[in-house]
Protein backbone atom coordinates (compact mmCIF):
# COMPACT_ATOMS: atom_id res chain seq x y z
CA UNK A 1 0.00 0.00 0.00
CA UNK A 2 1.15 3.48 -0.34
CA UNK A 3 1.41 6.61 1.23
CA UNK A 4 1.73 10.18 0.48
CA UNK A 5 2.51 12.96 2.19
CA UNK A 6 3.77 16.89 1.12
CA UNK A 7 7.12 17.95 2.05
CA UNK A 8 9.33 20.77 1.41
CA UNK A 9 10.82 19.38 -1.78
CA UNK A 10 6.67 18.21 -3.45
CA UNK A 11 4.94 15.02 -2.68
CA UNK A 12 6.63 12.13 -1.56
CA UNK A 13 5.10 8.42 -1.83
CA UNK A 14 5.97 5.52 0.23
CA UNK A 15 5.26 1.93 -0.18
CA UNK A 16 5.64 -1.14 1.96
CA UNK A 17 6.15 -4.52 0.53
CA UNK A 18 7.55 -7.99 1.40
CA UNK A 19 10.62 -8.39 -0.09
CA UNK A 20 11.33 -11.76 -1.76
CA UNK A 21 13.51 -12.94 1.06
CA UNK A 22 10.69 -12.71 3.67
CA UNK A 23 11.86 -9.28 4.75
CA UNK A 24 9.34 -6.46 4.77
CA UNK A 25 10.57 -3.29 3.51
CA UNK A 26 9.70 0.53 2.23
CA UNK A 27 10.62 2.12 -0.85
CA UNK A 28 9.95 6.15 -1.08
CA UNK A 29 10.81 8.45 -3.55
CA UNK A 30 9.68 12.37 -3.14
CA UNK A 31 10.29 15.58 -5.78
CA UNK A 32 6.74 15.34 -7.40
CA UNK A 33 4.96 18.49 -8.53
CA UNK A 34 1.65 17.48 -7.81
CA UNK A 35 0.30 13.98 -5.89
CA UNK A 36 -1.32 13.09 -8.50
CA UNK A 37 2.14 12.60 -9.92
CA UNK A 38 3.60 11.10 -6.90
CA UNK A 39 0.51 8.59 -7.35
CA UNK A 40 1.21 8.00 -10.80
CA UNK A 41 5.17 7.42 -9.88
CA UNK A 42 3.47 4.99 -6.80
CA UNK A 43 1.64 2.98 -9.01
CA UNK A 44 4.41 2.09 -11.82
CA UNK A 45 6.68 1.08 -8.39
CA UNK A 46 4.23 -1.01 -7.43
CA UNK A 47 3.78 -3.18 -10.59
CA UNK A 48 7.50 -3.50 -10.72
CA UNK A 49 7.79 -4.18 -7.08
CA UNK A 50 4.68 -7.30 -7.64
CA UNK A 51 6.70 -8.22 -10.23
CA UNK A 52 9.89 -8.49 -8.20
CA UNK A 53 11.68 -5.88 -9.99
CA UNK A 54 13.73 -4.38 -7.01
CA UNK A 55 16.63 -2.20 -8.64
CA UNK A 56 19.76 -1.76 -7.25
CA UNK A 57 19.77 1.93 -8.52
CA UNK A 58 23.09 2.65 -7.84
CA UNK A 59 25.69 0.35 -8.84
CA UNK A 60 27.20 0.67 -12.41
CA UNK A 61 27.31 -1.89 -14.65
CA UNK A 62 31.46 -2.20 -14.33
CA UNK A 63 30.54 -2.91 -10.85
CA UNK A 64 27.70 -5.37 -11.27
CA UNK A 65 29.44 -7.48 -13.78
CA UNK A 66 32.61 -7.40 -11.47
CA UNK A 67 30.62 -8.84 -9.23
CA UNK A 68 28.92 -11.22 -11.87
CA UNK A 69 32.00 -12.50 -13.19
CA UNK A 70 33.26 -13.60 -9.69
CA UNK A 71 30.94 -15.36 -8.60
CA UNK A 72 28.98 -16.92 -11.89
CA UNK A 73 32.78 -17.25 -14.04
CA UNK A 74 35.66 -17.77 -11.84
CA UNK A 75 34.76 -20.53 -10.38
CA UNK A 76 33.79 -22.25 -12.85
CA UNK A 77 36.26 -21.78 -15.61
CA UNK A 78 40.36 -22.16 -16.28
CA UNK A 79 42.17 -18.81 -15.30
CA UNK A 80 43.43 -17.99 -18.37
CA UNK A 81 39.51 -17.79 -19.59
CA UNK A 82 38.66 -15.92 -16.47
CA UNK A 83 41.46 -13.46 -17.95
CA UNK A 84 39.26 -12.83 -21.10
CA UNK A 85 36.59 -11.70 -18.40
CA UNK A 86 38.78 -9.57 -16.82
CA UNK A 87 39.63 -7.59 -20.06
CA UNK A 88 35.86 -7.12 -20.51
CA UNK A 89 35.75 -5.60 -17.20
CA UNK A 90 38.67 -3.05 -18.45
CA UNK A 91 36.87 -1.82 -21.77
CA UNK A 92 33.71 -1.53 -19.41
CA UNK A 93 35.34 0.79 -16.84
CA UNK A 94 36.44 2.54 -20.11
CA UNK A 95 33.32 3.30 -22.02
CA UNK A 96 31.19 3.46 -19.56
CA UNK A 97 33.33 4.83 -16.83
CA UNK A 98 31.03 4.91 -13.60
CA UNK A 99 27.37 5.05 -15.77
CA UNK A 100 24.82 3.10 -13.57
CA UNK A 101 23.34 -0.32 -14.69
CA UNK A 102 19.70 1.57 -15.25
CA UNK A 103 20.50 4.33 -17.01
CA UNK A 104 21.60 2.35 -19.97
CA UNK A 105 19.75 2.06 -22.83
CA UNK A 106 19.36 0.79 -26.16
CA UNK A 107 20.95 3.46 -27.59
CA UNK A 108 23.96 4.49 -25.29
CA UNK A 109 25.01 1.10 -25.30
CA UNK A 110 25.13 1.32 -29.01
CA UNK A 111 27.24 4.27 -29.06
CA UNK A 112 29.87 2.01 -26.56
CA UNK A 113 29.97 -0.44 -29.26
CA UNK A 114 30.42 2.21 -32.00
CA UNK A 115 33.31 3.53 -30.05
CA UNK A 116 35.20 0.39 -29.30
CA UNK A 117 34.82 -0.39 -33.01
CA UNK A 118 37.53 2.49 -33.78
CA UNK A 119 40.27 0.12 -31.57
CA UNK A 120 39.09 -3.43 -31.71
CA UNK A 121 38.22 -6.06 -34.23
CA UNK A 122 34.88 -7.27 -34.61
CA UNK A 123 35.69 -10.93 -32.45
CA UNK A 124 37.06 -8.97 -29.96
CA UNK A 125 33.70 -6.62 -29.81
CA UNK A 126 31.25 -9.82 -30.60
CA UNK A 127 32.97 -11.33 -27.31
CA UNK A 128 32.90 -8.07 -25.18
CA UNK A 129 28.90 -7.94 -26.02
CA UNK A 130 28.55 -11.90 -25.31
CA UNK A 131 30.21 -11.06 -22.12
CA UNK A 132 27.91 -8.15 -21.11
CA UNK A 133 24.88 -10.13 -22.42
CA UNK A 134 25.36 -12.61 -20.36
CA UNK A 135 25.77 -10.92 -17.06
CA UNK A 136 22.51 -9.29 -18.00
CA UNK A 137 20.31 -12.72 -17.83
CA UNK A 138 21.42 -12.57 -13.75
CA UNK A 139 20.57 -9.01 -13.44
CA UNK A 140 16.94 -9.23 -14.97
CA UNK A 141 15.97 -12.87 -13.47
CA UNK A 142 16.95 -11.27 -10.14
CA UNK A 143 15.19 -7.72 -10.82
CA UNK A 144 18.24 -5.86 -10.70
CA UNK A 145 16.97 -4.48 -14.40
CA UNK A 146 13.70 -4.42 -16.56
CA UNK A 147 15.01 -4.93 -19.85
CA UNK A 148 18.66 -6.36 -21.95
CA UNK A 149 19.83 -3.38 -23.65
CA UNK A 150 21.87 -5.52 -25.66
CA UNK A 151 19.18 -7.44 -27.53
CA UNK A 152 19.01 -4.81 -30.68
CA UNK A 153 23.30 -4.44 -30.23
CA UNK A 154 24.97 -4.56 -33.68
CA UNK A 155 28.51 -4.58 -34.38
CA UNK A 156 31.42 -3.89 -35.90
CA UNK A 157 34.49 -2.45 -36.36
CA UNK A 158 36.77 -0.33 -38.61
CA UNK A 159 39.92 -2.56 -37.83
CA UNK A 160 40.82 -5.20 -39.87
CA UNK A 161 41.04 -8.92 -38.62
CA UNK A 162 43.70 -11.04 -39.25
CA UNK A 163 43.15 -12.05 -42.96
CA UNK A 164 40.52 -15.03 -43.42
CA UNK A 165 43.61 -16.19 -46.27
CA UNK A 166 46.28 -16.60 -43.37
CA UNK A 167 43.87 -18.68 -40.70
CA UNK A 168 44.47 -21.43 -43.35
CA UNK A 169 46.97 -23.11 -45.85
CA UNK A 170 46.53 -23.85 -49.18
CA UNK A 171 46.33 -27.58 -49.15
CA UNK A 172 49.38 -27.36 -51.49
CA UNK A 173 50.99 -25.63 -48.63
CA UNK A 174 49.99 -27.51 -46.31
CA UNK A 175 51.19 -31.10 -47.83
CA UNK A 176 54.52 -29.10 -48.50
CA UNK A 177 55.11 -27.89 -45.13
CA UNK A 178 54.95 -31.08 -43.56
CA UNK A 179 56.96 -32.44 -45.76
CA UNK A 180 59.49 -29.70 -45.41
CA UNK A 181 59.73 -29.96 -41.91
CA UNK A 182 59.84 -34.01 -42.02
CA UNK A 183 63.83 -34.73 -42.28
CA UNK A 184 64.24 -32.16 -39.58
CA UNK A 185 62.11 -34.02 -37.30
CA UNK A 186 65.23 -33.93 -34.28
CA UNK A 187 64.18 -29.98 -34.27
CA UNK A 188 61.40 -29.70 -31.38
CA UNK A 189 60.03 -26.79 -32.77
CA UNK A 190 59.43 -29.06 -36.32
CA UNK A 191 58.14 -31.80 -34.52
CA UNK A 192 55.93 -30.09 -33.32
CA UNK A 193 54.84 -28.40 -36.02
CA UNK A 194 54.86 -31.74 -38.02
CA UNK A 195 53.07 -33.75 -35.12
CA UNK A 196 49.89 -30.93 -35.15
CA UNK A 197 49.74 -30.72 -39.28
CA UNK A 198 48.81 -34.44 -38.56
CA UNK A 199 46.29 -34.74 -35.55
CA UNK A 200 44.52 -31.36 -35.06
CA UNK A 201 46.17 -30.71 -31.89
CA UNK A 202 45.84 -27.72 -29.57
CA UNK A 203 48.72 -26.29 -28.97
CA UNK A 204 48.04 -26.95 -24.96
CA UNK A 205 47.16 -30.26 -25.80
CA UNK A 206 50.92 -30.96 -27.82
CA UNK A 207 52.68 -29.70 -24.84
CA UNK A 208 50.51 -31.94 -22.50
CA UNK A 209 51.66 -35.48 -24.29
CA UNK A 210 54.00 -37.72 -22.44
CA UNK A 211 55.82 -40.58 -23.85
CA UNK A 212 53.13 -43.12 -22.59
CA UNK A 213 50.62 -40.69 -25.06
CA UNK A 214 51.32 -42.81 -27.67
CA UNK A 215 49.82 -45.67 -28.34
CA UNK A 216 51.48 -47.89 -30.19
CA UNK A 217 49.23 -50.86 -30.65
CA UNK A 218 46.19 -49.15 -31.80
CA UNK A 219 48.08 -46.03 -33.22
CA UNK A 220 46.71 -43.44 -31.82
CA UNK A 221 47.86 -40.04 -29.60
CA UNK A 222 45.17 -40.34 -26.44
CA UNK A 223 44.14 -36.90 -24.91
CA UNK A 224 43.89 -36.47 -21.28
CA UNK A 225 44.99 -33.21 -20.38
CA UNK A 226 47.05 -29.82 -21.62
CA UNK A 227 49.95 -28.16 -20.85
CA UNK A 228 50.37 -23.99 -20.45
CA UNK A 229 53.75 -22.66 -20.68
CA UNK A 230 52.87 -19.34 -20.06
CA UNK A 231 49.53 -16.90 -18.35
CA UNK A 232 48.98 -17.68 -14.67
CA UNK A 233 47.69 -21.08 -15.00
CA UNK A 234 50.30 -22.48 -16.05
CA UNK A 235 51.54 -26.21 -15.39
CA UNK A 236 49.31 -29.20 -15.84
CA UNK A 237 45.78 -28.60 -16.49
CA UNK A 238 42.70 -30.12 -17.56
CA UNK A 239 41.09 -30.76 -21.45
CA UNK A 240 39.29 -27.50 -22.51
CA UNK A 241 36.28 -29.72 -22.10
CA UNK A 242 34.71 -33.10 -21.64
CA UNK A 243 34.91 -33.97 -25.41
CA UNK A 244 38.56 -33.21 -26.21
CA UNK A 245 39.32 -36.29 -23.39
CA UNK A 246 39.98 -38.14 -26.90
CA UNK A 247 42.45 -40.71 -29.06
CA UNK A 248 43.17 -39.13 -32.17
CA UNK A 249 44.53 -41.31 -35.23
CA UNK A 250 48.02 -41.62 -36.56
CA UNK A 251 49.33 -43.43 -39.36
CA UNK A 252 52.50 -45.77 -39.39
CA UNK A 253 54.95 -42.42 -40.79
CA UNK A 254 54.01 -40.09 -37.62
CA UNK A 255 54.85 -43.61 -35.49
CA UNK A 256 58.07 -43.32 -36.89
CA UNK A 257 59.03 -39.83 -37.19
CA UNK A 258 57.55 -39.95 -33.56
CA UNK A 259 60.16 -42.76 -32.58
CA UNK A 260 62.88 -40.61 -34.86
CA UNK A 261 62.30 -37.74 -32.63
CA UNK A 262 62.80 -39.16 -29.45
CA UNK A 263 65.88 -41.17 -30.21
CA UNK A 264 67.66 -37.66 -31.39
CA UNK A 265 65.16 -34.52 -30.35
CA UNK A 266 63.51 -35.32 -27.46
CA UNK A 267 64.91 -33.94 -24.11
CA UNK A 268 64.80 -35.38 -20.85
CA UNK A 269 62.31 -33.50 -18.28
CA UNK A 270 61.23 -34.15 -14.92
CA UNK A 271 57.33 -34.60 -16.16
CA UNK A 272 58.25 -36.81 -19.27
CA UNK A 273 56.76 -34.31 -21.97
CA UNK A 274 57.27 -34.99 -24.92
CA UNK A 275 57.81 -31.54 -26.01
CA UNK A 276 59.30 -29.92 -23.41
CA UNK A 277 61.28 -26.81 -24.93
CA UNK A 278 59.07 -25.20 -27.40
CA UNK A 279 56.88 -21.41 -27.91
CA UNK A 280 54.48 -20.15 -29.59
CA UNK A 281 56.53 -17.52 -30.63
CA UNK A 282 59.08 -20.09 -32.15
CA UNK A 283 56.78 -22.19 -33.66
CA UNK A 284 55.21 -19.20 -35.51
CA UNK A 285 58.34 -18.02 -36.52
CA UNK A 286 59.14 -21.07 -38.39
CA UNK A 287 55.72 -21.22 -40.18
CA UNK A 288 56.35 -17.81 -41.59
CA UNK A 289 59.89 -18.53 -42.36
CA UNK A 290 58.20 -22.59 -44.38
CA UNK A 291 55.06 -20.70 -46.03
CA UNK A 292 55.90 -16.91 -46.33
CA UNK A 293 53.35 -15.74 -45.04
CA UNK A 294 51.96 -14.63 -40.95
CA UNK A 295 50.86 -17.84 -39.88
CA UNK A 296 49.82 -19.69 -36.39
CA UNK A 297 50.32 -22.61 -34.81
CA UNK A 298 46.46 -22.57 -34.30
CA UNK A 299 46.18 -22.16 -37.93
CA UNK A 300 47.78 -25.66 -38.53
CA UNK A 301 44.41 -27.12 -36.50
CA UNK A 302 42.55 -25.32 -39.35
CA UNK A 303 43.95 -26.79 -41.75
CA UNK A 304 44.28 -29.86 -40.55
CA UNK A 305 39.73 -29.57 -40.24
CA UNK A 306 40.01 -28.33 -43.69
CA UNK A 307 42.29 -30.43 -44.92
CA UNK A 308 39.67 -33.35 -43.69
CA UNK A 309 36.72 -31.80 -44.83
CA UNK A 310 38.47 -31.77 -48.55
CA UNK A 311 38.68 -35.50 -48.48
CA UNK A 312 35.00 -36.04 -47.39
CA UNK A 313 35.30 -36.92 -43.78
CA UNK A 314 32.46 -36.89 -42.36
CA UNK A 315 31.54 -33.74 -39.63
CA UNK A 316 30.47 -36.01 -36.83
CA UNK A 317 34.14 -38.03 -37.08
CA UNK A 318 36.10 -33.98 -37.58
CA UNK A 319 34.13 -32.95 -34.35
CA UNK A 320 35.15 -36.13 -32.45
CA UNK A 321 38.77 -36.20 -33.30
CA UNK A 322 39.39 -32.47 -32.50
CA UNK A 323 37.74 -32.47 -29.35
CA UNK A 324 34.19 -30.11 -30.24
CA UNK A 325 31.53 -30.52 -28.29
CA UNK A 326 28.92 -31.49 -31.06
CA UNK A 327 29.07 -31.69 -34.63
CA UNK A 328 27.47 -28.35 -34.16
CA UNK A 329 30.28 -26.75 -33.16
CA UNK A 330 32.46 -27.23 -35.56
CA UNK A 331 29.66 -26.59 -38.60
CA UNK A 332 29.28 -23.07 -36.87
CA UNK A 333 33.42 -22.63 -36.57
CA UNK A 334 33.99 -24.11 -40.18
CA UNK A 335 30.80 -22.38 -42.15
CA UNK A 336 32.56 -21.24 -45.16
CA UNK A 337 34.19 -24.75 -45.21
CA UNK A 338 31.46 -26.67 -45.45
CA UNK A 339 29.79 -24.40 -47.84
CA UNK A 340 32.62 -24.83 -49.98
CA UNK A 341 32.41 -28.40 -50.00
CA UNK A 342 28.30 -28.20 -50.62
CA UNK A 343 28.82 -26.56 -53.61
CA UNK A 344 30.76 -29.69 -54.68
CA UNK A 345 28.57 -31.92 -53.35
CA UNK A 346 25.81 -29.93 -55.18
CA UNK A 347 27.63 -30.99 -58.49
CA UNK A 348 28.13 -34.53 -57.36
CA UNK A 349 23.97 -34.93 -56.70
CA UNK A 350 23.84 -33.16 -60.23
CA UNK A 351 25.92 -35.75 -62.13
CA UNK A 352 23.94 -38.77 -60.70
CA UNK A 353 20.78 -37.20 -61.81
CA UNK A 354 21.85 -36.48 -65.32
CA UNK A 355 20.91 -39.38 -67.02
CA UNK A 356 17.88 -40.48 -65.26
CA UNK A 357 14.88 -39.73 -67.13
CA UNK A 358 16.20 -38.76 -70.58
CA UNK A 359 14.70 -39.26 -73.40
Amino acid sequence: MAYFRKRDNGWEYRISYKAPDGSYKQKSKSGYRTKSEAVQAASQAEIELSNGIVEDKQITLAEYFKKWAAIHKQPHVTATTFEKYQFTYKVIKKYFVDTRLVDITSTLYQQALNQMADNYVKATIKLINAHIRQSLKVAILEGKLQRDFTILARVHSSQESKKEQHKFLELEIYERLIQDVRPTIHNQSHFFIYLVAKTGLRFSEALGLTLNSINREQLTVDISRTYKVYGSDKGWQPTKNAQSVRKVPIDKETLQAIDQYIEFGYTDNTECRLISNVSNTAVNKVLHKKTGIPFTAHGLRHTYVSYLISRDIDVVAISKLIGHKDATETLKTYTHLFRQKQEKDFQKVRSLFENLGRI
